[in-house]
């Protein structure tokens, strides 16, 4: 079996058994039996204290061996939690905090066409190589003909880059400014790269 380079936090405990009364205990008590629970998290007794948490690991966390995208605050006291509820999508008792995603610029190179296994075809951007949110970023996804629409997208573009979710590199919008002269519109192709008959979009 191949191995992966898998892992799990946990978050909290959930059962009848156990005796802990806060979301704070329950991390303690995963560590006590073996698991892995996150060494960053942090019992706040104010809202000052929240924003000061947010606002360290909206820089720190870059250096975290894993990629993040926010942080989750959560009402600590399980009674709470209880009495606050679910709506039907989440509970009442955590709210999550996402960190404004990083932007970098760099210069698309050549759009490429990958043919996904059901035929769908993908238009890729092929980017100078740049470094963001840790990694080193080659290519990213431009969805669709629409989207290279859109956004005016060309060859040789000053372009910027975000990862979606910390995640998936995208190309959020074109620097207009640095637009070479003799530019020209994206054509979209009509033929499938993979065989010789035509596709329509």
């Amino acid at each position: 079996m191949s191995k992966r380079p898998l892992d799990c936090l946990l978050y909290g405990l959930v059962g009848g058994d156990f005796k802990f009364s806060t979301q704070f205990e329950s991390l303690e008590k995963a560590r006590e039996m073996g698991f892995k629970a996150p060494k960053e998290a942090q019992l706040c007794r104010s809202i000052d204290a929240v924003f000061q948490f947010i606002n360290h690991w909206d820089k720190a966390r870059h250096h975290l061996p894993y990629e993040t995208d926010g942080v989750v605050v959560k009402v600590n006291s399980l009674f709470q939690q209880e009495e606050l509820g679910y709506t039907a999508k989440a509970p009442r008792w955590a709210m999550a905090y996402k960190f404004k995603a990083e932007q970098v610029s760099t210069t698309l190179k050549e759009i490429t066409y990958q043919v996904g296994r059901t035929g769908a075809i993908t238009p890729v951007a092929n980017l100078e190589p740049v470094e963001l949110a840790g990694t080193i970023v080659k290519r990213a996804s431009l969805h669709n003909a629409d989207q290279i629409e859109k956004l005016d997208i060309r060859v040789n573009d000053e372009v910027f880059v975000e990862k979606g979710g910390e995640i998936i590199p995208k190309i959020i919008a074109v620097d207009l400014s640095k637009r070479p002269a003799d530019s020209k519109p994206t054509q979209y192709i009509t033929v499938c790269p993979n065989v010789t008959h035509h596709w329509s979009a």
